[in-house]
């Protein structure tokens, strides 16, 4: 560790191994002395924390300290003297301008949050998940010509919407697949400031992301003709989201839902598996070499 460094270290550990990092880091930078610049709360509430210089042991606590890495940065003398500059100053916010904002001001001028991102981006894709179904159900039944969610309501429905019953399945899969694509690629945006590997690995998850849609869109279509009487004709498609639905106790409406929601599921598990799998070989240690601890 040296001056100008970006610290972290997790507070949500279990039997020293921590099991949070993702969720809850504390971040600092250190002062190539034997201390940090942190901000520090004296009460129970974070909204009172002021930044100030303290020992590096007051700042670990004990835990395993880490080294933020960066691609394109400010130089060290740089970031320690922004960091100077800050003692004193109160303003805490977990969402504007928590540790890990100051942090990285101090070290590339943008202040950033990777804990506060991945929990909207989070957000987003549960939202995503969660009401893209139903939207897309609502929007059927208001464009089928007969009894609202009976089965004849949902085929013309589908049948509006995307010129047939396949085409209005394909439209709507692939929309909440396009949808939750998009929320992976915020999830995953190109850095300058982020190290190499970082950058191509999250590139290849937004690549495999949108590919995730499209794949997830070609199985909810097929999943949808091969479950029920084997085709794609009017009764093929409706027994085969009839079959669909009955997998978690329901019907036609719920087997659409069911159809919707796959190609978003497509793009977040292809994406995020992508992008861990491709981070995790191109920061693999060579053979022999050991890791080393901050």
């Amino acid at each position: 560790m040296a001056r100008g460094d970006h610290l972290y270290v997790c507070r949500d550990t279990f039997k020293g191994v921590c099991v949070g990092r993702t969720l809850y880091t504390h971040h600092a930078i250190d002062m190539g002395d034997g201390t940090v610049i942190e901000y520090v709360s004296h009460t129970e509430t974070k909204r009172d924390s002021v930044i100030l210089q303290r020992p590096f042991d007051d700042f670990a606590q004990g835990g395993r300290v880490e080294i933020r890495q960066y691609g394109r940065r400010l130089d060290a003398e740089t970031t320690a003297t922004r960091a100077a500059s800050m003692l004193g100053t109160a303003g805490y916010d977990f969402f504007t301008n928590n540790c890990e904002h100051f942090a990285s001001w101090c070290v590339t001028g943008q202040p950033s949050s990777s804990q506060i991102e991945n929990g909207m981006a989070g957000a987003g894709l549960a939202t995503t998940t969660a009401v893209a179904p139903a939207i897309g159900v609502e929007l059927v039944g208001n464009f089928g010509s007969a009894a609202v969610r009976s089965g004849p309501n949902l085929m013309s429905g589908l049948s509006a919407i995307g010129g047939s019953a396949v085409g209005g399945i394909a439209v709507l899969g692939g929309g909440s697949g396009l949808i939750a694509t998009g929320i992976m690629c915020r999830a995953l945006a190109d850095k300058p400031t982020l190290p190499t590997d970082q950058r191509e690995a999250r590139s290849a998850g937004r690549q495999a992301a949108f590919g995730g849609a499209v794949v997830g869109t070609g199985a909810a279509v097929y999943a949808v003709g091969a479950m029920g009487v084997p085709g794609f004709s009017g009764a093929g498609i409706s027994s085969g989201l009839a079959a669909l639905g009955s997998l978690s106790g329901g019907g036609m409406v719920r087997g659409l839902s069911t159809t919707v929601l796959i190609p978003a599921l497509f793009a977040v598990l292809l994406g995020f598996l992508i992008y861990r799998d491709t981070l995790r070989r191109r920061t693999a240690l060579p053979p022999g070499q050991p890791a080393v601890s901050g």
